[in-house]
């Protein structure tokens, strides 16, 4: 990113960055980002990452990350569509994209596999059995995101 333009954007805010310092973390940053039913869960999860394995996940990029959400949500919907019916509603699908979105994203992760970052997401989810089931979500936003 151009220096200038980062430093603007340090000066001056957006709205989740904004809501993301006020409520503190990335969790806050995420929710302050617009994801609706999922910011919640999402930001709860992204959280523990952050307070695990720190770094640039509890920086204020992690949470500038999920700014362009809006542009391929239609793509992980017409993903999560393509699988029939996966025994799991879309809210929380969304969940798994949203991580994986933002995995993708970690310069940490730069040219690694799904499998070479997956302990890190996966050591720091509350419930395996719940990462089980969003994992071919996780999966599928991380591809996407870290190949942009």
């Amino acid at each position: 990113m151009d220096r200038d333009i980062g430093d603007a954007r340090d000066k001056n805010p957006g709205a989740g960055e904004q809501a993301g310092e006020a409520v503190g973390g990335i969790g806050g940053t995420l929710a302050g980002a617009a994801l609706g039913s999922a910011a919640g869960p999402l930001g709860t999860i992204i959280g523990g990452i952050a307070g695990a394995v720190g770094g640039w996940w509890a920086g204020e990029k992690a949470g500038r990350s999920i700014e362009d959400w809006g542009d391929h949500e239609p793509y992980y919907e017409e993903h999560y569509s393509s699988l029939g019916e996966p025994g799991v509603a879309y809210d929380a699908a969304r969940v798994g994209y949203g991580v994986g979105h933002v995995a993708g994203r970690n310069p940490d992760y730069s040219g690694k596999s799904f499998n070479e970052i997956e302990a890190d997401l996966r050591s720091n989810w509350k419930h395996d059995q719940e990462y089980d089931v969003l994992r071919p979500y996780v999966e599928t936003a991380y591809g996407r995101t870290s190949r942009v």
